[in-house]
């Protein structure tokens, strides 16, 4: 599969429903027509995703977003990244800052998504019957730290660093 063809699925699953599960629902239908080597694939571009936005600014974009974000919570807030579609992913890659500018001004849902990565798992195990845990290729380890420069949690240092972000989200 390639990138095109994931961010395809993930497009239309983003627009056939505003909410988390609905999205999945989506998600889950649109896989359930892949085959299971096509279900391994969409698995795999989205754990390389996983593995490219494994970076400190998109981290401190998030702890700015959230007031503050675990290493599970970050977790979630890429895989709710990557549920935003491929125009969201790029956008935000290219500048972390600019998260601000996909996010209505009336959102009022979570910015995680944990469910989001368990979608291609289920969908497999109930074409193969097997354990989604024994699909081939999966949850290849991400590097010990993330890349880029590690960000503080000093408010002054992430309202200079992410100055749109700190605008909206910021603790001033």
């Amino acid at each position: 599969m390639t990138e095109a063809r994931f961010w395809q699925i993930v497009g239309e699953s983003v627009g056939n429903g505003a909410d988390q599960l609905s999205q999945a629902a989506a998600l889950r239908a649109a896989l359930d027509r892949l085959t299971p080597q096509e279900i391994e694939a969409f698995a795999g571009v989205f754990d390389e995703l996983m593995r490219r936005s494994y970076r400190w600014d998109l981290w401190g974009a998030g702890f700015v977003l959230e007031g503050g974000m675990s290493d599970d919570g970050f977790e979630y807030f890429r895989r709710w990244l990557i549920s935003r579609g491929e125009a969201a992913f790029d956008k935000v890659s290219a500048d972390p800052d600019s998260l601000v500018d996909i996010i209505p001004d009336d959102h009022d849902g979570e910015f995680e998504f944990e469910e989001f990565r368990y979608v291609a798992d289920e969908a497999w195990a109930k074409k193969t019957g097997r354990d989604p845990a024994t699909m081939p290729n999966r949850a290849r380890p991400y590097s010990t730290d993330p890349a880029g420069t590690p960000f503080t949690e000093d408010p002054a240092a992430l309202k200079k660093r992410y100055p749109k972000l700190w605008a909206r989200f910021g603790a001033d």
